[in-house]
């Protein structure tokens, strides 16, 4: 599986309160969709997250996303907002980084990915389900200025704390 991340790894999307969006600096967005609203168990959902630049500033964030806990996970809630839990685990550690693995985003530019995995990698029976996209960065505000030697504008780095995303519903049919 290429750079996908732990799914459910732990119950912290409940764990994490609403104020964590709220007070981060108000640089980053995450974004949710997909293309399609249902899919069938047997089949792969497809869904594009991206990362936007709602700043004023121009701001560096790593090109890749660090799927795993505490970089970025997909969390799916059933219809009555009990989290999704399956076998499935996929966790990605990052290679060393370097300076060339970072992007330097303007006011109002984003950069995405497409997941386009197994839908029972989510979930384990047909159903409605609602998914949320949470992203932390996974490298620190010292390692990028001291080590990669970033340039003097703002990096989204793991000491500003993890984001939540827009909640969107998928239909998993048989």
């Amino acid at each position: 599986m290429k750079r996908f991340g732990s799914l459910l790894l732990l119950s912290l999307a409940t764990a994490f309160p609403a104020f964590t969006q709220e007070t981060a600096n108000r640089m980053l967005k995450i974004g949710l969709r997909s293309e399609t609203s249902t899919c069938s168990i047997s089949g792969d959902l497809q869904l594009e997250i991206i990362r936007e630049n709602v700043g004023t500033h121009d701001l560096i964030v790593p090109r890749s996303w660090a799927w795993g806990g505490g970089r970025t996970s997909i969390w799916v809630y059933d219809d009555k907002g009990k989290e999704v839990v399956t076998t499935f685990l996929a966790d990605e550690l990052p290679p060393p980084p370097q300076p060339w693995d970072f992007i330097l985003l303007d006011r109002g530019e984003f950069v995405g990915t497409r997941v386009n995995e197994p839908a029972k990698h989510f979930v384990n029976k047909p159903g409605v389900y609602e998914l949320v996209v949470e992203y932390a960065s996974y490298l620190s505000e010292q390692s990028a200025r001291e080590v990669l030697k970033m340039p003097d504008a703002p990096f989204w780095s793991r000491e500003r704390g993890s984001l939540l995303s827009n909640r969107i519903k998928v239909t998993v049919t048989k």
